[in-house]
């Protein structure tokens, strides 16, 4: 019996991985894919610096490309949830639940450098954060007696774009992401 629920969770997992949602090698701790900065052997600039826009444009939206300084700079964009299966960003079941239960927010930074015995080295960064509220936002629950919180002039809610945030928290470096930029920039350069 306990053999049969062991074997029907390997199935379980087997299939989640073929599907996309989870990968097997991530689950087990297998070695990174790529070597961050990854090493293209080109030497055509233009070539590896289309082909990093492009992939990280496929994930995050750019807020700067300096050419100068061979920088590529995006905007931080809100973790995918369980509900999201469209979306990128949040890579393996465990990321997705975190991001789920707890507001994280990714943005990345590419850096393009000369290598030393020519061609390129592309350097991939995605930060991770967590929201830092200083109470629960837009709270309803648990206002059964009068709340004196609010002065007598009250400000209206606008329909609008969304407060934003009090801060946010620095949590670490999302390297299961990097591996997928840098393998789909891998790929997409034919290495």
């Amino acid at each position: 019996m306990r053999l049969r629920r062991i074997a029907a969770g390997i199935a379980v997992v087997a299939v989640l991985g073929h599907a996309g949602c989870v990968s097997l090698s991530m689950l087990i701790g297998a070695r990174p894919v790529s070597e961050n900065p990854l090493v293209v052997p080109s030497s055509d600039f233009e070539t590896v610096w289309k082909a990093t826009v492009a992939v990280i444009d496929e994930y995050f939206d750019i807020a700067s490309e300096n050419r100068l300084s061979r920088t590529i700079v995006t905007q931080p964009k809100i973790g995918a949830t369980a509900l999201e299966p469209w979306a990128g960003d949040s890579v393996g079941i465990d990321q997705r639940l975190e991001s789920t239960f707890q507001t994280i927010r990714r943005f990345a930074q590419a850096k393009v450098d000369p290598a030393p015995g020519g061609g390129w080295l592309v350097k991939i960064e995605v930060q991770k954060e967590i929201e830092d509220l200083t109470k629960p936002d837009r709270q309803a629950a648990g206002r059964a007696v009068f709340n004196n919180d609010f002065p007598v002039n009250r400000s209206r809610d606008i329909v609008g774009p969304v407060p934003i945030p009090n801060g946010w928290i620095p949590k670490n470096r999302d390297a299961k992401l990097e591996q997928v930029i840098l393998q789909r920039l891998r790929d997409s350069l034919f290495l």
